[in-house]
């Protein structure tokens, strides 16, 4: 993920399409587990839209973006009990940054999956993040046939299942209508037992 996301940070809380998405990924995570006493860490949070939500239940949520405009976004709201970490995800980050170290009961990464360019190195890397019985959620969206962005139920089991991550479910969690096509997302669960 690059810095030209930087561009996007201004207006990105204003666009209905990022507002709806990040609405329908935490519903569907509340349909799935209570968040009450969790400490969570939301990978590529953007400006914290999900980030926002999840931080009215869990005990302490970590934001993490390598985008500087979209965590100076999420900063400014001031949330009591959100960190936030502006950085690529690394083997050196996690040894090194004390934000890192305790583990997480639950990571969520909300549309962020697709953009990262080893999807397989991000899930060795996160796996490392969770406690034992943590659990992963992601929400990507769903693949065609006329695009190759994206993942299929396929790509994210053989993922999970290539990091050693136990899959509960890869499942169509809700669909998005904009200019006249519809696109699906998928919403990965799996656990680090």
């Amino acid at each position: 993920m690059s810095n030209s996301w930087d561009e996007y940070a201004d207006g990105w809380d204003n666009n209905q399409d990022v507002v709806l998405y990040a609405e329908n990924a935490f519903k569907s995570l509340t349909q799935y587990t209570e968040l009450n006493a969790l400490r969570v860490l939301d990978f590529g949070c953007g400006t914290g839209l999900l980030t926002e939500k999840v931080a009215k239940q869990a005990a302490e949520v970590i934001a993490i973006d390598t985008s500087a405009k979209m965590i100076d976004v999420l900063n400014a709201k001031s949330l009591t009990n959100v960190r936030t970490l502006c950085c690529e995800l690394s083997e050196h980050e996690i040894k090194n940054n004390p934000l890192l170290t305790d583990g997480f009961d639950l990571i969520v990464a909300s549309s962020v999956c697709a953009f990262v360019p080893n999807f397989q190195q991000l899930l060795t890397l996160l796996k490392r993040l969770l406690k034992q019985n943590g659990t992963f959620v992601q929400w990507d969206w769903q693949r065609n046939e006329q695009d190759d962005f994206g993942f299929t139920p396929k790509m994210i089991t053989q993922g999970y299942e290539n990091a050693n991550l136990l899959v509960e479910s890869v499942t169509n969690a809700f669909s998005l209508t904009s200019n006249n096509s519809t696109m699906q997302v998928l919403m990965g669960i799996a656990k680090n037992n």
